[in-house]
């Protein structure tokens, strides 16, 4: 099964992601969105594996050692990762300290398991659209939101007639 260890989003959240969704689905010529379920802050990709029972034990070491009850995450500015056949479109998430060292916490522990996480910078972003080609001129701005997340969630990522399905299969709170 295809892994990875996400922050979901409260209804408020996924409400102001909508709205920037709706916005860019109206300026683009075409693209594919992320639907309202799928809307999460992915921490670590593990990809396939068949040891979800290993990545809980890694997430609930992590959140155990958490200083914190909850964290904060607020969504801060629109941008976009250039593509051929059209781009990415994202919302990033405010970097603070808390979810940097909690990212990079989760890392290392999941590495320390044998699994291959990617040692590349940490960018707190949700993607909102693929494949997107914007009419002349056009942009986006991103709503406001913040949030308090309560700990960490393990995902499972399916696809289903063609679109990805996620769903929780884990839960490690702070």
């Amino acid at each position: 099964m295809r892994l990875f260890v996400a922050i979901n989003f409260s209804n408020e959240v996924k409400d102001a992601l909508c709205e920037t969704i709706a916005e860019l689905r109206a300026a683009a010529l075409r693209g594919r969105y992320t639907a309202r379920e799928n809307l999460h802050l992915t921490l670590a990709f593990i990809g396939e594996s068949n040891r979800p029972e290993d990545v809980l034990k890694a997430m609930e070491a992590v959140a155990a050692e958490a200083p914190l009850e909850t964290l904060d995450i607020t969504l801060s500015d629109a941008g976009v990762f250039g593509g051929r056949g059209g781009d990415l479109h994202w919302v990033g998430v405010t970097h603070t300290p808390e979810l940097e060292s909690l990212a990079a916490r989760l890392a290392d522990a999941l590495r320390a398991k044998g699994f291959a996480v990617a040692r590349n910078r940490f960018t707190p972003h949700v993607t909102i659209g693929r494949q997107v080609v914007l009419a002349a001129g056009a942009g986006i701005r991103a709503r406001p939101a913040h949030m308090q997340a309560a700990g960490l969630s393990l995902m499972r990522s399916d696809r289903l007639c063609g679109r990805p399905v996620y769903t929780e299969i884990g839960f490690a709170p702070f």
